[in-house]
């Protein structure tokens, strides 16, 4: 986690008012109301005994990655400003939850961190809190931060959030054997609000869904009624040879979507061009091979162009 500091602790630091002030012009951030977080190293005098105090307790400043994984970072730094405030019995829960299971949201899907707190229901800027009852097998801590066990968090993500979100999160946590689909059937009760979409999340998500952008185009298809696409295939031509491993492959039909995201260009070892090249490489062969490739970017995922031309070119070879 992060450096967190309140007024007091600026103060016991020798920061004034102004110093404060000063300090937010530089590597400060106010993360709420008399809270404050160091974003990045500097080499103010002044500042030094802040990065002392992060130095010596062993954190680290936010991550920035210039895109919206920024803003899950900041529910981070939010969610550990609430760490030494929480009332007895409350416990972060849902997205603040997976967050600090290590799980990655979709998309920001919160700008409060979440707690549940039996006999309160309460909603602030920055922090809201359920009113939930949780057995003592649901509760577990990561590090010093009380948290719902993975699969507590993932139900009620499954409950409470629309598919798009819990879907992404269901589908990471099979994927890496923290849960399993079984464990978390068990454990839905039928009757209560929300366990009709909890076992629609279930059904729609899948350890082979290698990212949340994969996941969410799996969400598309439900909600667009698109049915038949398998994720992870591999793909031959018509003699034997392999061509790729596809992220989605219609059960009866040459058709393939696959998701780009921005891993697949800038993660690749050998550079973005490079990965560049081998995907048109890929793409021509499985044109070559009969297949018709649909291509989608993250912005795709939110369109309803691309996946009504899906659903029509379906339509076409039914």
């Amino acid at each position: 986690m992060v450096s967190v500091f309140t007024s007091k602790q600026l103060h016991d630091l020798g920061l004034t008012e102004m110093g404060i002030r000063g300090a937010l012009s530089c590597c400060l951030r106010r993360i709420r109301r008399g809270h404050f977080a160091l974003h990045h190293p500097c080499t103010a005098t002044d500042h030094e005994p802040l990065h002392l105090v992060h130095k010596a307790t062993a954190t680290e400043y936010p991550r920035q990655y210039g895109d919206i994984r920024d803003n899950s970072e900041w529910l981070k730094v939010l969610i550990r400003s609430y760490a030494d405030e929480l009332p007895p019995g409350a416990v972060f829960s849902h997205v603040s939850a997976a967050l600090v299971h290590g799980l990655d949201p979709p998309f920001p899907a919160t700008e409060s961190a979440e707690v549940v707190r039996a006999g309160v229901h309460r909603a602030t800027k920055t922090l809201r809190t359920r009113d939930r009852q949780l057995q003592s097998e649901e509760r577990t801590y990561v590090g010093d931060l009380p948290v719902t066990t993975v699969a507590r968090t993932l139900l009620d993500l499954a409950n409470d959030y629309p598919l798009e979100v819990s879907v992404p999160f269901i589908s990471e946590a099979l994927r890496r054997k923290l849960t399993s689909r079984e464990v978390l059937r068990d454990k839905i009760r039928p009757g209560t609000r929300g366990c009709r979409q909890a076992v629609q999340a279930l059904d729609l998500a899948s350890p082979h869904h290698e990212s949340p952008g994969e996941a969410l185009c799996a969400v598309k298809f439900f909600r667009f009624n698109i049915v038949g696409m398998v994720p992870q295939v591999d793909t031959y031509n018509e003699s034997g040879m392999w061509i790729a491993r596809n992220d989605f492959r219609h059960d009866k039909h040459p058709l393939i979507v696959e998701f780009h995201g921005v891993g697949k260009y800038y993660l690749n070892e050998a550079g973005p061009d490079q990965a560049s090249s081998e995907n048109h490489e890929r793409h021509m062969k499985l044109l070559n091979a009969g297949y018709r490739v649909f291509n989608l970017v993250w912005a795709d995922l939110f369109r309803v162009s691309e996946f009504a031309r899906i659903k029509a070119t379906i339509a076409q070879l039914d």
